[in-house]
């Protein structure tokens, strides 16, 4: 089954993950930001927009919004990696003053990309900006991360940028098409607080629904319920650890239509209960 995964990015809308040694599942998965990561260690095959790519040490990897990959890693080296993901149309407001590079920002986002994988070396200023921004996460207040990201965003770009030209012919007439398992994944992050209608959905994409079903069971392994519940869970994580809303009213903000059976299912899947999940960050 596949792995749909749904980042908190909680934190101004951004995520960093620095060093992570985590094994990655052998799924297609896709998410809302954008991601930018880089191998320290390791190889192993990309799926991409259906075409396979071999990846390893010393390579910086683009994923565009919604885009569905599948990263098949060789289980007999060591896997360590760092990524920033973040929402484009937020960070989007930093390149303003900046219309040279918000113009390379927007291809990158939204164009066809004729490749999205770049050779780096370890020492590379681009690379080393990812310890830098782990180091400042560690030292600036909370209050001050908003702005660290920001700067990171900007200073990540101008060092890309020169990078991009090298593997990119820049062509802004070639818009990147949605398949209908990204155009699902879209609409579900759009409608995910409403009862779910696949009649409606399927209105939308001038499909049937049993269609839109099989495509999507086809391209990511799962079902659309799977992926609306997954967000469900999600945003009902993101607001127990940053909300005080009572846990009845938050239920039905994230979609859930009953109280006891949130709960219930909450527990399923979490192996504790909303309440006991955010005690936990309470007590931090």
């Amino acid at each position: 089954m596949a792995v749909i995964e749904h980042l908190d990015l909680t934190d101004n809308h951004f995520l960093l993950k620095f060093r992570s040694e985590v094994q990655i599942t052998n799924n297609f998965h896709g998410h809302k930001g954008m991601e930018f990561m880089y191998i320290y260690q390791g190889k192993g095959n990309l799926m991409l927009d259906s075409r396979m790519h071999e990846f390893k040490s010393g390579h910086l990897i683009c994923f565009q919004p919604f885009q569905l990959h599948r990263i098949q890693q060789d289980i007999t080296t060591d896997y360590i990696r760092s990524y920033v993901v973040f929402e484009p149309s937020l960070f989007d407001t930093y390149l303003a003053p900046f219309p040279v590079l918000r113009s390379f920002f927007h291809h990158m986002w939204k164009d066809q990309l004729s490749n999205q994988i770049f050779a780096l070396d370890e020492e590379h200023p681009l690379v080393l900006l990812y310890e830098e921004l782990h180091e400042r996460c560690q030292k600036v207040p909370a209050a001050s991360l908003a702005e660290e990201y920001g700067l990171f965003f900007v200073r990540f770009l101008c060092h890309l940028r020169p990078i991009w030209s090298e593997y990119d012919t820049i062509d802004c007439t070639s818009i990147r098409s949605l398949n209908h398992a990204e155009h699902i994944m879209d609409w579900v992050e759009k409608h995910y607080q409403e009862p779910f209608s696949i009649h409606e959905l399927a209105k939308q994409l001038h499909l049937s629904p049993k269609h839109i079903s099989s495509l999507f069971k086809q391209k990511t392994g799962g079902t659309i319920t799977d992926y609306l519940m997954a967000k469900r869970l999600n945003q009902a994580c993101l607001l127990l650890k940053t909300s005080s809303k009572p846990i009845g009213e938050l239920c039905f903000e994230c979609g859930f239509t009953n109280l006891s059976y949130f709960c219930q299912f909450f527990k399923k899947k979490m192996s504790i209960t909303p309440y006991q999940y955010r005690k936990q960050f309470l007590e931090l």
